[in-house]
């Protein structure tokens, strides 16, 4: 349900995009280089608001931090924790509001998500050269079998 909400038409646009830079350049490589050109461009307007959200938390943070500190310092359990909540209640903040400058991350999950589903079943990147990647479609060599199972246990590590 959420991947079909979600996920499938960003796949969807992303697949276009693909496809387009494949019509302009006959290149696997270059078309995924262009995809990931495309998806920056299309979440910049993104990025510039959790950015802007991200600069608001830092100045509220920054604001009361003093005061916060000075709680924390003085008081201890019950007694802190109510000093605390009425202190954010006087500069109208909860500390869920914290979790907003997180954002920026959060809106790559969907878009990560939609490029993955739509390159790993793309039958056309499996053996397809780029530079010096021997194939695209293959994962990559950069760890090997960094942990090896044996009977269900860790027995060693290989790097």
């Amino acid at each position: 349900m959420i991947f079909e909400a979600f996920i499938f038409p960003i796949a969807k646009l992303i697949e276009c995009a693909y496809l387009a830079f494949y019509e302009i350049f006959s290149s696997q490589g270059i078309s995924i280089i262009g995809l990931s050109a495309v998806v920056s461009l299309a979440t910049l307007p993104l990025y510039v608001v959790a950015e802007s959200w991200q600069e608001k938390e830092r100045d509220i943070q920054s604001k009361m931090e003093h005061g916060i500190q000075r709680i924390k310092k003085t008081f201890k359990g019950d007694e802190r924790y109510m000093l605390l909540s009425t202190f954010y209640k006087q500069h109208k903040y909860h500390p869920i509001m914290a979790l907003r400058s997180s954002f920026g991350l959060l809106i790559q999950i969907p878009f990560f998500l939609a490029a993955y589903s739509f390159l790993s079943n793309l039958e056309a990147i499996k053996g397809a050269r780029f530079f010096l990647i021997e194939n695209l479609g293959a994962p990559d060599q950069l760890i090997k079998t960094p942990i090896q199972i044996n009977g269900g246990g860790l027995t060693r590590f290989r790097f």
